[in-house]
């Protein structure tokens, strides 16, 4: 098909100058990829993916808002003529050429890699269509699991289905919110400073608020403390009642140690305890105390008489 493959080769030296009205092409040399890296897959029973030329056309521009009216902009848009049946690709939605007088539905509009437009219904009457698509701005809060108290300054980190992700931070009130989510399971990474790393998994379908318990600083003081306290407290007990005890024994003055008397080993001198030689004859002090020596009595008429001659 001549038409076909002149749109097809747009943008890769084609020779007819077609103007590319929709803002997509296909891309040559990868099979059944309508848009390379987008997910769109070609339909397989279409002879011709769009037309080059667009009959009775109009204008008209594509708004995308989530469940707080906030705008985002999905990745591609399927739309379907409810006359024909005819599909048309969208990745651009500002003043695209519509066939005039027809009634279409967006059948997909991908965001994240999940369809968050279900069978809205669009006219080409209008110049502008708003479309709430299925995207939740989720609010978050992080407290403490026993007191719950907020926790400022943690992180939430989670992936999206595309594998993209998001992190946010919490403020003084321990609150952030999660923007623009698609539908889907999340599984919520929660960073806490001074505190135990976390993971909260849970379904987005809707809008909903998550609290998300943690063991933050106060929780682990709860934990940690009260052992440390009691064994303080055992060894306190203890070292009173030895304390006690010991004050409860009767007091009694120890028993005098006996100093062994010690001699000088020439002249008899009394040495003291700390005398390692006589003073008076310089006589080196003797390893065991030496008994006085025996004193001289003088001779007096108290002495045996002299055997008879």
């Amino acid at each position: 098909m001549t038409t076909g493959i002149s749109h097809c080769c747009y943008g890769y030296s084609s020779q007819t100058g077609l103007p590319n009205l929709y803002g997509v092409w296909e891309v040559e040399g990868h099979r059944d990829d309508f848009l390379a890296g987008s997910n769109i897959r070609q339909p397989t029973s279409a002879t011709t993916l769009w037309p080059t030329s667009v009959p009775s056309p109009t204008q008209l521009t594509f708004n995308f808002i989530d469940h707080s009216g906030n705008p985002f902009t999905p990745d591609w848009i399927l739309l379907q003529d409810q006359g024909n049946g005819n599909v048309l690709y969208y990745t651009s939605y500002q003043s695209q050429n519509i066939t005039q007088f027809s009634t279409f539905k967006i059948n997909y509009a991908y965001w994240h890699g999940v369809n968050v437009v279900n069978s809205s219904l669009i006219s080409s009457s209008a110049s502008s269509q708003t479309i709430q698509g299925n995207v939740f701005s989720i609010p978050v809060r992080v407290v403490g699991r026993f007191y719950s108290l907020p926790v400022s300054g943690a992180t939430v980190l989670t992936f999206l289905p595309d594998s993209t992700n998001q992190t946010v931070r919490t403020d003084s009130e321990g609150n952030a919110t999660l923007a623009q989510l698609p539908p889907g399971n999340y599984s919520l990474r929660v960073i806490v400073p001074y505190g135990v790393q976390s993971v909260f998994r849970t379904s987005v379908l809707g809008p909903v608020n998550i609290s998300i318990p943690v063991f933050s600083i106060a929780e682990l003081l709860t934990v940690i403390m009260p052992p440390i306290a009691v064994a303080i407290a055992v060894v306190v007990v203890a070292l009173r009642r030895e304390q006690a005890r010991r004050a409860a024994m009767p007091i009694t003055s120890p028993y005098p140690i006996p100093i062994p008397a010690a001699y000088c080993g020439a002249c008899g001198k009394p040495l003291g305890p700390a005398e390692f030689f006589c003073m008076t004859c310089g006589t080196p002090r003797a390893g065991s105390p030496q008994p006085p020596p025996q004193q001289q009595l003088p001779a007096s008429s108290s002495a045996s008489p002299p055997p008879p001659q």
